[in-house]
């Protein structure tokens, strides 16, 4: 008996680019890295558009896009977007405003897409969400596709790529530093995007913003609040624009 295709998943983007770029300084008044001109439109919209472009080739559906900036940005992320989406077949879209650290961020987007008066359409509990950090430009819609699967069976999956380093981790014991060498087989640098499902995302992050906790990614949350991701093979070329020196090299490849 022939199978009925499975509908594509549905996932809801979530772009954070709330961030001062502090360590990419580029001078007085400059903008912050993630609001820079590149060859292909503002820094924090090229990975956006290769998420929203690449869903069809790679077996997902976009639901909504929920983009967290800072006030003093807004105006510039509206006008980005609007010329952004207006190619995109309406996907809904709208924006957050930035919090204190990247939890708060995270917190604020998933607050405003669960309201239901930004537009957004209602997300189901075992819906999809993706979390991505605007300063890494180069993360691909093969990526996005890799991980979506991969939560749709874990609850959550992050992307990470090996440690080629050493790695000691140093601890201050008895007026001695003490180090102690990590394996490096069993390491991994983790990246963006993080798709976890919505419950789960919702949940966790609902506990630290009630308990002023902070995580430097949303996997590390959800295996702190006993959901841990599976990890994902990453990519060696989504790595992420912080300083400088490395916002002028984005600059050259993004021509």
């Amino acid at each position: 008996m022939e199978q009925t295709p499975q509908p594509a998943p549905i996932i809801h983007l979530i772009q954070l680019a709330g961030g001062k770029g502090l360590r990419a300084g580029g001078g007085p008044g400059a903008a912050p890295k993630q609001f820079r001109p590149t060859g292909r439109g503002l820094l924090f919209t090229v990975s956006l558009r290769a998420f929203l472009e690449g869903g069809r080739e790679h077996g997902y559906r976009v639901g909504s896009v929920t983009v967290v900036v800072p006030d003093d940005w807004r105006e510039t992320a509206l006008d980005a977007l609007t010329g952004l989406m207006a190619g995109q077949g309406g996907t809904p879209w709208t924006l957050a405003p930035a919090g204190s650290s990247r939890t708060a961020s995270t917190w604020n987007a998933l607050s405003v897409m669960a309201g239901g008066d930004a537009g957004l359409p209602e997300i189901g509990d075992r819906d999809l969400v993706a979390i991505h950090d605007a300063a890494r430009p180069f993360a691909t819609a093969a990526l996005l596709g890799r991980l979506i699967k991969a939560a749709a069976g874990a609850g959550c999956a992050v992307p990470g790529v090996p440690v080629i380093d050493t790695v000691v981790q140093a601890a201050e014991a008895s007026g001695r530093v003490r180090v102690r060498y990590l394996p490096r087989e069993t390491l991994s640098a983790v990246q963006t995007p993080q798709v976890c499902r919505w419950d789960l995302a919702l949940a966790a992050h609902r506990w630290a913003a009630g308990n002023g906790a902070e995580f430097t990614d949303d996997g590390g949350l959800l295996a702190d609040r006993g959901h841990p991701p599976v990890v994902v093979p990453g990519e060696q070329g989504n790595w992420k624009v912080t300083t400088e020196e490395q916002w002028q090299r984005a600059r050259d490849i993004l021509t």
